[in-house]
């Protein structure tokens, strides 16, 4: 999910990454990425969303994957998300990059209607995001829920391509798994499950992407 009103010790953690080399969109697209899945071996996915726009998310099995630089997912969920995106956000030199080299903010369900987010602000940060509503603000009830943080690993070149395609703007759907990352040089790197968890360990999605398209409305 986004991360609301970060507190001051948050940003100074942001700072921190950004000194360390968090790299962002100004440096482009990385070209090296890791990931090469063998997507003919992974479990089907939902075909669109579930009610009302809300991510479609289904049980499967424990499956272990290879993703490349060391690195391995271990299936949660098939998962497949609709909607606006809000917030694009690349990385080169973080532990992940290499094989999770974007993030995207999504809106979904009545946030992602045309008008859906006017009173709403979003701003990135290292691996997080935070959003703002207007004062006075009339929003959907439950409206927090309809917002989430994605790591993205592309599956493949193919996917790699596709997500960078995407921009801020477009409706989207995107395809794949909810994972939790080993590597050697990180701790136990795991996605959020639920969609009304807004923090900043552990509240985003990560996801493992074997499918992206660009749906009508982009721009709204």
């Amino acid at each position: 999910m986004f991360d609301e009103n970060l507190k001051p010790v948050l940003f100074a953690i942001g700072a921190v990454a950004v000194l360390m080399g968090l790299a962002t969109d100004r440096y482009g697209p990385r070209t090296d990425l890791a990931t090469a899945v063998d997507t003919g071996v992974l479990p089907p996915v939902p075909a669109t969303a579930g009610p009302g726009g809300a991510p479609a998310q289904t049980p499967v099995a424990a499956l272990r994957v290879a993703l490349g630089a060391g690195f391995e997912a271990r299936l949660l969920y098939a998962y497949t998300l609709e909607g606006r995106v809000v917030t694009r956000r690349q990385f080169r030199n973080d532990p992940t990059s290499a094989v999770s080299p974007l993030d995207l903010g999504i809106v979904w369900g009545d946030l992602a209607r045309p008008g859906g987010t006017d009173a709403l602000s979003f701003r990135t940060r290292p691996r997080a995001v935070s959003y703002r509503a207007e004062p006075g603000a009339i929003l959907p009830r439950g409206w927090e829920t309809q917002v989430t943080n994605n790591h993205l690993i592309p599956a493949d070149p193919s996917v790699h391509a596709a997500l960078n395609g995407v921009a801020v703007g477009d409706h989207v759907r995107l395809q794949g798994y909810l994972v939790v990352v080993t590597g050697d040089q990180i701790t136990p790197w795991r996605s959020s499950t639920r969609r009304d968890d807004n923090t900043i360990i552990g509240g985003c999605e990560i996801i493992l992407v074997t499918g992206v398209e660009v749906l009508p409305g982009a721009g709204a």
